[in-house]
């Protein structure tokens, strides 16, 4: 089933699940699918909106819904459609962006599909518009996400008369392992989306929207400078991006209390030749080359930015310079509550309108 997630090698099922589960109560009169659940009270299980849990490295998941009651300590929220491993018993769960618990939940036609890399085969899902259409957007999640933390922009994306491909790329789960299993931070990543648009162009796309959340940002705006394919790409839009790694890194580290003095070592690391032998990185990381706003110069797509000043992984400030470097390019769009990826999640209606009324800007009168 395409709703279990593969245990191939993917950091981010190593490690621990990070919200507590302090209570399970089951409706009385359901069959266990559905009810409320305590949870330990952290930034994301206190986030408005609904999200997915997923327990047991992704076997078992469930939607979160609305919030019931909050103190100090914890949270009661409603939960519902469980499927995979018993939610009984659970003591750990993680919580995705994503609302949807797989692509079935689009209610639109899908299939898997299969993109030669250059480590091996990357799967992923195809979700075609309805008609001919040579306009497609490949869309890239973040690190450590779910495949299916993009799919809140293919039903928009669809009805405008865009192919969907949602990809993953190496050292996730099911797709080939790079150097160590180690992140690129989008330095290696791209050759994989550089892949995905050669395998469009066989397909037909002719023009392509570059869809990139979290570090998945990231690797669109490499793709887009870097690949041969690149003069495919009509747009990109970031969500909650990673723009300049040095700042985000150094402002990650704070929250963890590290000193900066310290993080900026490990920054100086990240870019020397020891990066292989000691970090097993795939290879030394020029953060320069990452820092988006320094080489704002160098875009020159069409770029829908959005994020948010509440977001606590992902520094807004590096949107906000690329939105004032290239205001002729970008258009930007903040909000304040919402928390890194959950825009969505926090403000629908405005989250839709935004995106759609960009892909409509895009829009060409003649398609043939």
């Amino acid at each position: 089933s395409t709703r279990k997630e593969s245990s191939a090698a993917s950091d981010v099922y190593k490690r621990q699940e990070p919200v507590r589960v302090v209570e399970i109560r089951p409706d009385s009169d359901g069959d266990g699918t559905r009810g409320t659940v305590v949870l330990e009270r952290t930034v994301e299980s206190h986030a408005l909106g609904e999200f997915t849990m997923l327990w047991r490295q992704g076997a078992g998941r469930a939607r979160l819904l609305e919030r019931l009651e909050a103190t100090d300590r914890t949270v009661t929220r409603r939960y519902g459609d469980v499927l995979g491993a018993d939610f009984a018993g659970v003591r750990s769960v993680r919580l995705a962006s994503a609302p949807q618990l797989g692509i079935e939940d689009l209610g639109l036609p899908w299939s898997e599909v299969a993109i030669p890399g250059e480590g091996g085969e990357l799967p992923g899902w195809f979700i075609p518009a309805a008609g001919e259409s040579s306009d497609w957007c490949i869309h890239i999640h973040g690190r450590g996400a779910t495949l299916t933390e993009p799919l809140r922009t293919v039903p928009l994306v669809a009805e405008r008369g865009w192919h969907s491909l949602v990809m993953r790329y190496r050292n996730d789960p099911g797709a080939p392992a790079g150097h160590h299993g180690k992140t690129g931070l989008g330095l290696t990543e791209w050759r994989d989306v550089d892949a995905a648009l050669e395998w469009a162009k066989s397909r037909g796309a002719r023009r392509v929207v570059l869809v990139g959340w979290s570090m998945g940002g990231a690797i669109a705006v490499q793709a887009a400078l870097r690949s041969v394919h690149a003069d495919l790409v009509v747009g990109l839009m970031l969500e909650s991006p990673a723009l300049d790694w040095n700042e985000t890194l150094i402002w990650q580290a704070g929250q963890l209390n590290v000193p900066p003095s310290i993080a900026k070592l490990g920054i100086r690391l990240l870019g020397s030749p020891l990066a292989r032998s000691v970090l097993g990185a795939e290879e030394p990381l020029d953060l320069a080359e990452l820092d988006v706003v320094a080489r704002a110069a160098e875009l020159r797509w069409p770029t829908l930015v959005l994020a948010s000043t509440g977001d606590t992984v992902v520094p807004v400030s590096g949107s906000q310079r690329l939105a004032k470097a290239r205001p002729d390019l970008v258009a930007y769009e903040e909000f304040t509550r919402a928390r890194h990826t959950r825009l969505w999640n926090t403000d629908p209606e405005r989250w839709e309108a935004a995106v759609g009324k960009w892909f409509d800007r895009l829009s060409e009168p003649d398609k043939s």
